[in-house]
């Protein structure tokens, strides 16, 4: 048996979310529902007039694949997290969220740096607009991971932002290799469709080897595929992974296994925030898939959540919430 039901290796960012208007994003010259990367001195300018125009920011220890592990570790799993955080406020803060969830991690850099963050810019129509500085997120090294963290884990999974920096590459192909060589499931999350179209390559090299579970959005999926729609898509995912999870927004999921394809319905909901919603799917599944439920029991599951995230501000719900809504599930 082992120790650890969920690794999650991600870019450790401090997301700091705030409601805005769209006009700001015209001025910002962000794209609506992107994702950019900022050095540190834009980043700063951002934050300031985002501050000066809306007060504090609602503050987490952030990361697609932080949310995902936050998630399944309040619902009940095992987890622990691999990623790099400078020794500042802000890395303790991470620090301290992931402790605060019972999430173990490897985190604190004693290298010189700054912690990454990322401005999360939530319009009236709940769609939401990023900016990342990566900060020293994207400086994981080889030397920086404790191989009995990986060996010890039923799942570790993989967030696609990581391909972007040369070393987080490096070191989560090294992490796949110890995985795969110890009996560990791999799941990777596609992420963001930018990061397909400009990484794909590396994509595939994560993907050499068949993995066992890959989570995407219907977008993520057709641009991986290289499809104009869904149907092509899922053809081509069947080659690189045992089990695919494509998230439809309200319309649900599919789940695709060698055998079948399952169509999850979505679950009603009074979206005000999307941010988060495909990381709280992944937390959902993963928890249920760690504890023995099978694949649809898992997905639709996943959509409930997602479902409910979506209702709240912020990339989370509060962690009574999580056992709330499990509860509620179970009793379905």
């Amino acid at each position: 048996m082992k120790k650890i039901n969920i690794l999650g290796v991600g870019a450790a960012l401090v997301d700091r979310q705030f409601y805005i208007e769209d006009s700001l994003l015209e001025e910002l010259k962000l794209k609506k529902g992107s994702m950019d990367l900022k050095d540190q001195e834009t980043q700063d300018q951002i934050y300031k007039k985002l501050f000066h125009l809306y007060g504090s920011s609602k503050d987490a220890c952030g990361g697609s694949s932080t949310n995902t592990i936050y998630a399944a570790s309040i619902l009940g799993s095992s987890c622990s997290f691999i990623g790099k955080v400078a020794n500042d406020l802000n890395g303790k803060f991470y620090v301290d969220n992931l402790i605060g969830a019972n999430i173990k991690n490897k985190c604190m850099s004693l290298e010189r740096g700054v912690s990454g963050s990322c401005l999360v810019m939530v319009s009236p129509d709940a769609e939401r607009t990023m900016s990342t500085f990566l900060g020293i997120s994207s400086e994981l090294k080889i030397s920086d991971l404790d191989e009995n963290m990986i060996k010890e884990a039923e799942i570790v999974y993989l967030e696609a932002y990581l391909v972007s920096s040369d070393s987080n590459f490096e070191t989560t192909t090294k992490i796949i290799e110890i995985a795969q060589k110890n009996n560990t499931k791999i799941a990777i999350s596609l992420s963001d469709s930018f990061i397909v179209t400009t990484f794909k390559d590396r994509l595939l090299k994560w993907m050499e080897n068949k993995i066992d579970f890959l989570f995407c959005n219907e977008e993520e999926a057709k641009t991986f595929s290289n499809s104009s729609n869904i149907d092509s898509a899922v053809k081509e995912l069947r080659k690189f992974s045992e089990v695919s999870f494509i998230t439809l927004g309200k319309e649900g999921a599919v789940v695709l296994s060698k055998e079948k394809k399952i169509m999850i319905d979505g679950f009603p909901a009074k979206a005000i925030d999307t941010n988060g919603a495909g990381d709280m799917f992944a937390g959902g599944v993963l928890h249920k898939l760690s504890n023995g439920l099978d694949l649809e029991v898992s997905a639709k599951f996943g959509c409930f959540l997602a479902s409910k995230g979506v209702e709240n501000f912020g990339p989370r719900l509060s962690d009574q919430d999580y056992v709330n809504n499990k509860n509620l599930f179970e009793k379905t």
